[in-house]
């Protein structure tokens, strides 16, 4: 137990030198004393022990002294409230956001006239800056050297221990690339995996076992984690020592054969748990597995503090040492806080060190206090789970109402529903991974195993948190009423252990219900995989009910904000899907496209982009990552900005058939639709608002119905022009027309509706950027309104209505709005 003082001693040290910051000198120079104690007290052990717990103190609170920038005038926080620009490399992934990035900068440099001089300066900074990868595809990530200018300010609310500074939205210039090459392969294969699981499952299932595998937050999950946060289980989308755990036996119980015989005993002796290089081949694959998924799951000081853990317990065997968790925690917790000592303010930290102790001594009092339910049917397959939640949950209380401002009453229920199923997700969402880099039919086989298990798991979660009474808000805490906490826990742990026998861990000689074996439950779970596959490839290959084509005008834009830009979503008979634009946020149109789309369908059979304006084209630059498409379609772009640039480089990387479409192109999209191209020509036309003049105007003939999408070149007299002069009139003839609703109307788009002579005039919302004010785009509609031509056609605004459905066959067409 000498680790497990010594290891408390210096963390001691630590927390005290956080409080009354000792200058490191005078800190050495105790250092040296108790050195020189430790010595002359060597053979009296009790002596020796009290000098070895001083000494640690004094090592402790050295460590941190050294580590802390108060005072240091070289440090950035001694910069704080100046414009300056500052020098550095990007250390971390950069975390995403709906529309912006936090970048982690070790900073190397400073300047405080614009860049002319440099001075020396170090400490960890973040930086928010505007936009996401779709903005800027050639952005800063990790290992860029970048210079930034701005103004530096006190950390931001939630920042990561050991963060001097930060900068809000400053100008970022990229000046080289750098960075660990092997720990940036890491981050480049978490970005393939992720890739490979959003092109398998629907949006926001994807986003739950993004987050329950890699640990990695997109903007689809979003929506889920204020329910994690309410019902205690936060911690499964986040990195945990549970995961890596979870990992290792997965790994350890598949390399098995590498040195067990068939037949061999299960229990061996010390001697035999050493030698072999087969058996420490196996220990080396567990150890790596270990180290690559705590760095694809973030690195983050929860996964590390398990990682190291789960290293020691497969180590210890191979060298003749017993593993014991008080010496193994006490061993990491040294280890981490020593290379980073501000690792103990860590939430992520904190809460797997004091989870893993709370387990290891709690679960124990639960069980006995749980011990009169043994007699109950069934019972033995719940207590031992339910005590070890609650053992968690009762250690980590104070530190989850601290850091999230909520106390959940309902996490022992949720957590005893979700956590057994962890393991199962983890175990599919590599297969996936591993499948998906082989072959993507058999990754989508494994998903559809997972789908009823991600549903499930957010159905739960979601339950938990619309609970009368789930949670309490509690606010912003003093931190000493955890302190107080813990001490009240600690005593009444003390007299609980004093009264109370350790319950006995045999079972009943009687048992009512006998345990499944090992070989009866994987054939079950096999059998539960093969039913799940079975029922939904039969659903998939079902034939359609309906004959009607349908039109759908999708209600896209960011969750609790008015709809912004514009999708259509084509149906037919014959099972073609067709997708015209995407909107300007990519995660309701994934949520609308999954709510129209079976679960199980991955490919789209063509995809048409009208115009390159980010309302059009941000929610398709996701589109073409998740799909596998038949066909890409738009009208080309003569001066390509960086986003269109990353659309076409995203077509060319999966391989897609590309087709820059040209006035008189005919496109048949199976039996039922055919796409007539009245615009743009060739040459694409130079000036001021291309995207508008060069934007496909597209006919959509379908059995009974022509739809007129005159999209955002509705507002260019030059594609209109064109198209008067250009088109004969029976070819501009249609019952519906679309248009985008903007303020200010040409004077070419009356004359293009008068040819036209809809029935229905549909207008389609812009961005907010570029919207104008309500009244001025209310006088573009009363403009189209006035004409006498106009008195009987219907005029529909979607971003009012909501979402728009037209339907045709041979005898007519239909609208309704859902």
């Amino acid at each position: 137990m000498t680790l497990v003082v010594v290891a408390g001693a210096w963390l001691v040290g630590i927390l005290l030198d956080s409080y009354v910051l000792l200058p490191s000198f005078a800190l050495l120079i105790g250092v040296a004393v108790m050195l020189v104690c430790v010595a002359l007290l060597w053979y009296d052990s009790r002596s020796r022990l009290i000098a070895l717990i001083m000494l640690f103190v004094v090592l402790g609170a050295w460590r941190y002294s050294g580590a802390s920038l108060i005072g240091d005038p070289q440090a950035i926080s001694a910069y704080i409230g100046a414009h300056a620009g500052v020098r550095g490399e990007v250390s971390d992934d950069p975390k995403l956001t709906s529309n912006s990035r936090l970048l982690s900068v070790s900073v190397n440099a400073i300047s405080l006239d614009n860049g002319n001089t440099w001075r020396d300066a170090h400490g960890q900074i973040t930086v928010l800056i505007h936009g996401t990868e779709l903005d800027d595809p050639y952005g800063a990530n990790y290992g860029s050297d970048v210079e930034i200018y701005g103004k530096v300010i006190s950390p931001l609310p939630n920042s990561l221990p050991g963060i001097a500074a930060s900068m809000f939205f400053p100008r970022v210039v990229v000046t080289g690339t750098g960075g660990n090459p092997i720990i940036g392969a890491l981050y480049h294969l978490r970005a393939m995996l992720s890739n490979i699981i959003v092109q398998i499952l629907p949006q926001q299932q994807a986003a739950l076992l993004i987050a329950l595998l890699l640990s990695e937050h997109i903007p689809a999950l979003k929506p889920l984690i204020p329910a994690f946060n309410a019902t205690g289980t936060a911690h499964l989308i986040a990195p945990s020592g549970f995961k890596v755990t979870v990992l290792a036996g997965i790994v350890s119980s598949n390399t098995t054969w590498l040195y067990r015989k068939k037949g061999e005993q299960e229990k061996l002796l010390p001697a035999q748990k050493r030698g072999g290089w087969r058996r420490w081949l196996s220990t080396m694959l567990i150890v790596i597995s270990i180290a690559v998924y705590t760095l694809l799951s973030g690195a983050g000081p929860a996964a590390v503090r398990a990682g190291i853990m789960g290293v020691l317990l497969v180590i210890a065997p191979r060298i003749g040492r017993r593993y014991t968790i008080y010496t193994a925690l006490a061993g990491t917790a040294l280890l981490m806080s020593a290379l980073d000592p501000f690792v103990l303010w860590d939430a992520g930290f904190q809460l797997s060190f004091l989870g893993t102790l709370g387990i290891v001594l709690l679960t124990p009092l639960f069980q006995r206090m749980l011990h009169p339910l043994e007699r109950v049917p069934f019972s033995h397959y719940l207590i031992e789970p339910f005590a070890v939640t609650l053992a968690a949950q009762t250690a980590t209380l104070p530190i989850l109402a601290l850091n999230f401002q909520v106390l959940s009453l309902v996490a022992p229920l949720t957590n005893m529903l979700t956590v057994p199923l962890l393991g199962t997700l983890i175990a599919l969402g590599a297969l996936i991974c591993i499948a998906g880099c082989i072959w993507m039919p058999l990754a989508q086989l494994i998903g559809w195993i997972a789908q009823p298990l991600l549903w499930y798991l957010s159905h739960v979660v979601t339950w938990g948190a619309n609970l009368p009474g789930a949670y309490i808000s509690v606010g912003a805490l003093d931190s000493r009423i955890a302190w107080g906490y813990y001490a009240l826990l600690i005593l009444l742990g003390w007299f609980a252990l004093r009264r109370w026998l350790v319950l006995d861990q045999q079972r009943p000689a009687h048992d009512p219900l006998p345990r499944l074996s090992r070989r009866t439950w994987q054939r079950a779970q096999l059998g539960v995989a093969m039913l799940f596959i079975v029922a939904t490839g039969t659903i998939s290959l079902l034939p359609r009910s309906t004959t009607q084509v349908t039109i759908t005008f999708l209600h896209v834009g960011p969750a609790g904000k008015q709809a912004q830009g514009e999708a259509i979503l084509i149906r037919t008979p014959d099972d073609k899907t067709i997708l015209i634009d995407g909107g300007l946020d990519a995660t309701s149109l994934g949520q609308e496209l999954d709510s129209w789309l079976p679960s199980w369908q991955r490919s789209l059979d063509a995809v048409l982009l009208t115009t390159p304006r980010q309302d059009h084209l941000n929610g398709l630059l996701d589109v073409v990552k998740r799909y596998s498409i038949g066909e890409v379609i738009d009208g080309g772009m003569l001066h390509p900005s960086t986003t269109y640039a990353l659309w076409r480089r995203t077509i060319s990387e999966r391989s897609f058939r590309y087709l820059a479409a040209t006035q008189g192109t005919d496109i048949n999209i199976g039996m039922f639709v055919s796409l007539q191209v009245l615009w743009p020509v060739r040459p694409l036309h130079k000036g001021s608002d291309e995207a508008r003049d060069n934007g496909l105007i597209i006919r959509v003939v379908t059995p009974g119905m022509r739809l007129l999408l005159l999209g955002a070149s509705a507002q260019s007299r030059y594609a209109l022009a064109g198209l008067l002069n250009d088109i004969a009139f029976p070819y501009l003839q249609a019952d519906v027309v679309q248009i985008v609703e903007e303020a200010g109307t040409p004077g070419e788009l009356n004359n293009v509706l008068q040819r036209a002579k809809p029935a229905v005039l549909l207008m389609t919302p812009t961005s907010v950027k570029q919207r104008k004010s309500g009244q001025q785009a209310q006088s573009s509609t009363s403009s189209l309104k006035d004409g006498v031509r106009w008195q009987a056609a219907q005029v529909i605004q979607t971003a009012q209505e909501g979402t728009v459905e037209l339907s045709s066959d041979r005898s007519g067409w239909s609208m309704n709005t859902v």
